[in-house]
């Protein structure tokens, strides 16, 4: 669909693209209304980068939280990786109404102190630029994105005697 209505092939791989987690053995562990959350989120910034007419270089914050949760349960992560857990929780979880009703922040619920995204903006940028593209290459490999040659369609459409017998996969994502 995004393809017929022109979005860029770079929109079309990262909406169709795997979910990224931490390579670990906790991978199972995350939420199935986490992964749900990440494909909206992503859907989200997608239409958002479409309106302002550019292709973004960042993934959502849902999809750093989703990767980093599996690592989390493996080993204690740097300082920095703590905050950026923390802030990410915080934001998908007030996003996605996942707090309690008494509670207005994650930090709350935790007993920590706010954590200001320009403390955490150069990882998340890091990990979140990394996300991203491994999603959007991986859409590539999985043939994602390749758009029909106009000629084709055209030559098809004059010569039905052509078309293949083959049926087509069909999918919306």
């Amino acid at each position: 669909m995004l393809e017929m209505a022109e979005f860029s092939i770079h929109h079309v791989r990262y909406l169709v693209g795997p979910l990224v987690l931490h390579r670990s053995l906790w991978g199972d562990a995350t939420p199935g209304w986490l992964k749900v959350a990440c494909v909206q989120d992503r859907f989200e910034l997608i239409l958002s980068e479409y309106e302002q007419e550019q292709v973004g270089d960042y993934a959502t914050p849902t999809e750093v939280l989703a990767y980093m949760m599996p690592a989390t349960m493996e080993a204690p992560m740097h300082r920095n990786y703590v905050d950026l857990y923390l802030w990410s929780g915080n934001e998908v979880m007030k996003k996605h109404n996942r707090l309690p009703e008494n509670a207005t922040s994650f930090y709350e619920l935790i007993g920590g102190h706010p954590i200001e995204f320009s403390t955490v903006e150069n990882d998340f940028q890091d990990l979140s630029r990394s996300i991203r593209r491994s999603v959007v290459k991986h859409a590539a490999q999985q043939g994602w994105g390749k758009r029909r040659n106009r000629t084709k369609a055209e030559a098809i459409s004059v010569e039905p005697a052509q078309v293949s017998d083959q049926p087509e996969q069909v999918s919306l994502f």
